[in-house]
């Protein structure tokens, strides 16, 4: 397996993090500083990061229905209620998968994989992430125009991907929206921009993991691989 891999499989970065970190010197295999990513790893090596030793661990993929008003965090002083409040002491080491404000609802996932973590995150994926929204004001054509478009916000230029409107009414209008960048409160600011409030926003997929049958604050284990798969 090579290094960065393998680095990876423990846990300890992602991979594009690992490289960064052979090529800087802080591996050692064996007693011996390797600054090769793809320097093959066997069985029986010993491999330290910055001193510590490391071994490959059983991964854990969750999906989360994250209630409204609970913070996507493991620690935090000031939050009434965190994402580790739902989770058993056998679970200790997975982290949240990206974010999801505190006052939006749904799906969220937790692992312990960084490498995992990292192909759902980085900008470069351009990974899917759909949303049921719903919107205080009747949107019209135009107002999907603009979000599709993108609007600047405080310096930053934001849009969404797709929109699909499910119902529409004199004061409501609920939609699904999808995104691929996930920049801090995107799809709040976007319709905040628009003259809209939001009533709800849940995040009901990301990539090809959805929602489903989940309630709030329940949890799932996913199959890793169905999240890259076609959609």
């Amino acid at each position: 397996m090579r290094l960065n891999v393998f680095i990876a499989h423990c846990g300890f970065s992602s991979r594009r993090s690992a490289d960064e970190l052979i090529k800087k010197g802080q591996v050692k295999v064996n007693g011996r500083v390797i600054k090769e990513p793809w320097f093959k790893v066997k069985e029986k090596d010993k491999v330290l990061v910055k001193g510590n030793w490391i071994r490959p661990k059983n991964f854990v993929y969750l999906a989360f229905y994250k209630p409204r008003g609970v913070v996507t965090t493991l620690k935090d002083k000031f939050a009434s209620k965190t994402v580790n409040d739902y989770l058993s002491p056998s679970l200790k080491g997975v982290y949240p998968v990206g974010r999801l404000d505190k006052y939006s609802e749904g799906l969220l996932l937790l692992t312990n994989d960084g490498d995992f973590c990292y192909r759902l995150t980085h900008p470069k994926f351009r990974v899917e992430k759909e949303y049921f929204l719903e919107l205080k004001g009747k949107v019209i054509p135009s107002d999907l125009k603009k979000a599709l478009k993108g609007v600047y916000d405080e310096g930053e230029f934001l849009k969404v991907d797709k929109i699909m409107v499910d119902e529409r009414s004199r004061d409501r209008t609920r939609l699904r929206v999808i995104i691929r960048e996930g920049k801090k409160r995107e799809l709040r600011r976007i319709f905040r921009k628009l003259g809209f409030g939001i009533a709800l926003l849940k995040r009901i997929r990301i990539a090809n993991i959805r929602i489903g049958r989940l309630k709030p604050g329940e949890l799932k284990v996913i199959n890793k691989e169905n999240a890259f798969r076609k959609l």
